[in-house]
């Protein structure tokens, strides 16, 4: 017989042993240690088997049973994000506005770049349109429009030396922002030549 302390008042309880449940399959004796959903609309209620018949049960399982075609397509596409709802982007509850996630993403860059400001990050300078490849490499360089490349070059080695990983311990974090900065500075480059 086997005993278990009761902490509560530090006396001796004898354990009990769990239930031995029975096959829920007609004709079977077994032990039922394998337990299955009793329904597509009752996924937390189980009904318990041996493992010959717990496979034969979910063998001819079908969630979908009684669901016209529409119905299952649109569980499916449901299904893609969890079944919660979805909005079109910066149109969603809590609205948002492009510039709300702009000022997130300078936010951001700030951070990333130990402090330094990121410029404005408008969209339009004058009626040129700014491009997102050249609004990220300007604010990876926090450098306004217009620029010569004596500029651009004076801030890249500043940046290289600031962040390059043999000045930063090996640091992966120092590796990758590395390889922004080379880009940003190859596509800057090829604007100002």
């Amino acid at each position: 017989m086997e005993w278990r302390h009761a902490a509560d008042k530090g006396t001796h309880c004898e354990a009990e042993e769990p239930p031995i449940r029975v096959c829920e399959h007609p004709e079977c004796e077994l032990a039922a240690d394998h337990r299955a959903p009793r329904a597509p609309d009752d996924l937390r209620s189980w009904r318990w088997f041996c493992l010959d018949h717990v496979r034969d049960y979910n063998r001819s399982w079908n969630f979908f049973s009684g669901w016209s075609q529409h119905d299952i397509e649109r569980f499916q596409h449901d299904d893609v994000t969890g079944h919660r709802p979805t909005w079109p982007f910066c149109q969603g509850p809590g609205g948002g506005r492009r510039e709300d996630l702009e000022a997130a993403f300078r936010t951001f860059a700030r951070e990333w770049l130990n402090g330094e400001e990121a410029p404005n990050g408008r969209r339009r300078t004058g009626t040129e349109t700014i491009s997102e490849a050249r609004l990220e490499a300007l604010a990876i360089f926090d450098l306004t429009p217009p620029f010569d490349l004596d500029a651009l070059k004076r801030r890249y080695k500043s940046l290289v030396k600031r962040h390059h990983p043999d000045a930063n311990g090996g640091s992966r974090e120092s590796e990758e922002l590395l390889k922004h900065i080379n880009h940003a500075y190859n596509y800057l480059k090829k604007e100002c030549s």
